[in-house]
């Protein structure tokens, strides 16, 4: 499962997974700045070091998780055999992981974008294009190449990253499936929508 390590001094990450979690449980309108200061030990001051704002903390947190996932999927499509179908099962794979890794930030990722300044938005749309197109060049790709059979692209590599990333609405660890065998299934279910002639046997 992806690794991700922390970007902050000491001080800031503990502010930065406090702010988190109090995001997740009680929504960013409905957490304070002494909300976050508590859950971290710290004052609300102690935040203000770091951040100037309560907004700036949440698109750190929005961030950060999106500068990884673009991360981790450029890797799995770069690792995998030079072939649409491998590159796709690699790539949709991934992405269950990566969600199913820290539901908490996935959670807060792709609810909290309602709560974003409209500049902020606008980056994290940004990112979330960047993602999405390195799916969209993949499925292209295998259409072009013709094994692919979707007449929809776009949209069957839109709902492959939907489907990908809702993993971790539902995702609890020690359920029946390992997250190893969730992102396997679909990644197949990933080939499956995009019509693949090859199967999962080419990854």
């Amino acid at each position: 499962m992806p690794q991700r390590q922390p970007q902050h001094s000491v001080g800031q990450e503990s502010i930065f997974q406090a702010a988190l979690t109090c995001f997740y449980r009680h929504g960013y309108d409905g957490t304070s700045v002494r909300d976050i200061a508590k859950a971290s030990g710290t004052t609300p001051a102690a935040m203000y070091h770091y951040y100037a704002s309560k907004q700036d903390l949440l698109m750190d947190i929005i961030g950060r998780f999106m500068e990884q996932s673009i991360e981790v999927t450029r890797v799995a499509i770069d690792e995998a055999k030079d072939e649409p179908p491998a590159q796709l099962f690699a790539a949709a794979r991934s992405h269950v992981l990566w969600n199913a890794s820290d539901v908490v930030s996935s959670f807060v990722v792709n609810s909290e974008i309602r709560s974003l300044e409209p500049d902020n938005r606008h980056h994290n749309i940004a990112q979330r294009d960047k993602l999405q197109r390195m799916f969209d060049a993949v499925v292209a790709r295998g259409v072009e190449e013709g094994v692919f059979m979707t007449p929809w692209p776009r949209e069957a590599s839109r709902a492959v990253v939907t489907m990908c990333t809702a993993v971790a609405t539902w995702y609890k660890s020690g359920g029946e499936l390992s997250p190893e065998e969730i992102a396997d299934r679909y990644g197949a279910m990933a080939l499956s929508l995009v019509g693949s002639t090859l199967g999962v046997a080419s990854s």
